[in-house]
Order: C-alpha cells, then sequence, then structure tokens
C-alpha cells in the first residue's frame, strides 16, 4: 500500500473539514456532545455567543415546528447553553396604484423579494426570500436576555430597496412583520414626479430627490395584517429627535394617500414623511391629547446608499402605533 498517497488524501479531507467547521454558517461544529458535521440552513442565523451544536439547534427548531410548541426554541436553554431560538416572520405588502391609478389590492404580496440585515450585512448572501405567498421566515438563534434590534432590507430587481425601521427582538417570536413595499412603476412613475414637482414649486428650485423615510400614526389595532381601513390616527402630530435644520418634513400624506404641504397633520391615512434624510440615527414618535405613542427608531447610514436603499419605512404593526382604540375613520 501507498501509505504516503494514503496520509495525504487524509491530511486533504482533514483541512476540508476544518474548513467546513470554522465556516460562520455553522457556528461550531460541536459542543461535545454532537458529532457529525451539520450545515444550518440559510434563515437560521448564529447570533449567540454562546457554542452550541448545530445538531441540537436544528433539533429545537424542527421539533417546535412538528409539534407545534414554541417554548422547546422558547425556554432559554438549547444544549445546556443560555440560548433562545426565535422565529421571525413577516410578509411584503404590494403597495401602490395600478396604471389607472387605482389602488392595488391591500392583500397582494410581493414573492421572491430578498430579505437580510442591514445590522448584519453578510445576510445579504443568504438565500432568504419571500416565498410565493410574499411571506418569509428566519431563526435567530441569540443569547437569553440580551436584546437585538434589526433594520431588515427588501430587496427585488427592478423594484425600490427599502429598509424598515429598527424592529427589536427579543425572548418571544415576533410572527407579523410586515413592509409596505411600493410598487416600481407607481414609485417612478407617480410618486417620485409628484413630489419632486411639489418641492419645486415650494420653495426648493433645485431638489432632486434622493431618498424618503415614512412611518405610519396608526391606531392601537393597526396592521398590515388587519383589514380595518384608514387606520390612521387623524388629528396627532408627530417629531423627530434629533431635530436638524437640513430635515425637510415632516410632511403629511392627505386622505387619498398622497404627501400634502397643505396638510397640517396627520390624516386618517396616517402616512408622514421626511425627504433627502442625511445619515444617522433618528426617533420619531407623535403627540395627541389623552394618547401615548410608540416611537419608530431608524438607522441611515453610508452602507444603505452603497446598497441601494432609497426608501425607510415603518410599517403598522411596528410603525408609530398609539393607544387610541377608537374605530376606522373616527378621531
Amino acid at each position: 500500500m501507498n501509505t504516503h498517497k494514503e496520509m495525504s488524501v487524509l491530511n486533504s479531507v482533514s483541512r476540508v473539514l476544518v474548513a467546513l467547521c470554522g465556516a460562520a454558517v455553522l457556528q461550531a461544529c460541536s459542543d461535545g456532545s454532537d458529532t457529525g458535521l451539520v450545515i444550518l440552513p440559510d434563515n437560521v442565523l448564529v447570533l449567540s455567543t454562546q457554542a452550541v451544536a448545530p445538531a441540537k439547534v436544528l433539533r429545537a427548531i424542527e421539533r417546535s415546528e412538528q409539534e407545534g410548541d414554541s417554548a422547546l426554541r422558547l425556554s432559554g436553554t438549547i444544549g445546556g447553553k443560555p440560548v433562545t431560538i426565535v422565529k421571525l416572520r413577516g410578509k411584503t405588502n404590494h403597495f401602490g396604484r395600478d396604471r389607472d391609478l387605482q389602488f392595488l389590492d391591500y392583500d397582494a404580496t410581493v414573492p421572491d423579494t430578498k430579505v437580510w440585515i442591514a445590522e448584519h450585512p453578510y445576510t445579504r448572501d443568504r438565500d432568504v426570500v419571500t416565498d410565493e405567498t410574499g411571506w418569509w421566515t428566519m431563526y435567530i438563534v441569540k443569547d437569553t436576555g440580551v436584546d437585538l434590534g434589526f433594520s431588515f432590507v427588501y430587496e427585488k430587481e427592478d423594484w425600490v430597496t427599502t429598509k424598515s425601521n429598527v424592529i427589536p427582538v427579543r425572548d418571544e417570536d415576533n410572527l407579523d412583520l410586515a413592509i409596505q413595499y411600493i410598487d416600481p412603476y407607481f414609485f417612478e412613475f407617480a410618486m417620485l414626479p409628484l413630489v419632486e414637482n411639489m418641492m419645486r414649486s415650494n420653495g426648493y428650485p433645485n431638489f432632486f430627490f434622493k431618498n424618503a423615510m415614512v412611518v405610519t400614526v396608526g391606531k392601537s389595532w393597526s396592521s398590515m395584517h388587519d383589514d380595518r381601513l384608514p387606520h390612521g390616527d387623524p388629528g396627532a402630530t408627530v417629531s423627530i429627535q434629533p431635530v436638524l435644520e437640513e430635515l425637510i418634513g415632516p410632511i403629511y400624506f392627505n386622505e387619498a394617500v398622497v404627501p400634502d404641504l397643505g396638510q397640517a397633520d396627520v390624516s386618517l391615512d396616517g402616512g408622514v414623511t421626511w425627504l433627502n434624510m442625511p445619515t444617522g440615527n433618528y426617533a420619531v414618535t407623535a403627540n395627541k391629547p389623552g394618547v401615548d405613542y410608540d416611537a419608530a427608531t431608524f438607522r441611515i447610514t453610508e452602507a444603505d446608499e452603497e446598497a441601494g436603499v432609497v426608501l425607510y419605512i415603518a410599517s403598522p404593526p411596528d410603525s408609530v402605533e398609539g393607544t387610541n382604540d377608537s374605530g376606522p375613520g373616527e378621531p
């Protein structure tokens, strides 16, 4: 037998296994109790400082789905380590109007949209896309008790790349994420010229659209998963921190879902926008007597421009929701 040749082959195999074990997708090949090579799916993201065997992660996910028991992932201990596996699920809502300027079906979604996390840019290379119904799913392996914050980026060829506000990720599932993903035809041929002409006619003669940050100020029940419309909380006004001289806004949307410089406060639609936002971190909330509101926070970075992000959108139920529980169209 050619002992030298056999040793060479074994060394080559060993190098391959070492390289695979070092891959970020695995986090760790084994914690001592699991042997064998397990590669985690692209939608399972390991963000824990604990070394937990991929086999244990997959087992916890598969059992929780098969038995319908999220506690198998959320117990706070995976493989004897203080680790929680959180399930995130959301949909892309096809928002806008058709070529006859009629509103698109409220329940329409956008399949084959890439979803990644701006705070973890390597996730752009993962194969996480919306399915044929417009829904996507991720599992986050995180340290128990350590809160995270994700800004989701939605990207599809010929569509406007859109980034969400910062969504908190805690030790619990979040299964009702959503984004208003604007129809590219509607954006290019309706919204974009409307906004540029509006600004050029009102004190910004050289205005060219760069980006927009949008929130919805809504009722306590407002959500892209709720068919009750309109979901805006009329009469509220918004505030933003930090207050910068160069900010263009707030500009409120009127009841026809059009940005309108003559609209003095939140309309029944609930939309509010700021234009050509400089880089920075921003917090937006609302004010109305007798109502308390959540805040929506955004991270606008130089990396966003490199990634082609044009729109920053906070969509209900993760936007500026208040405690007002009155019905649609009511004060």
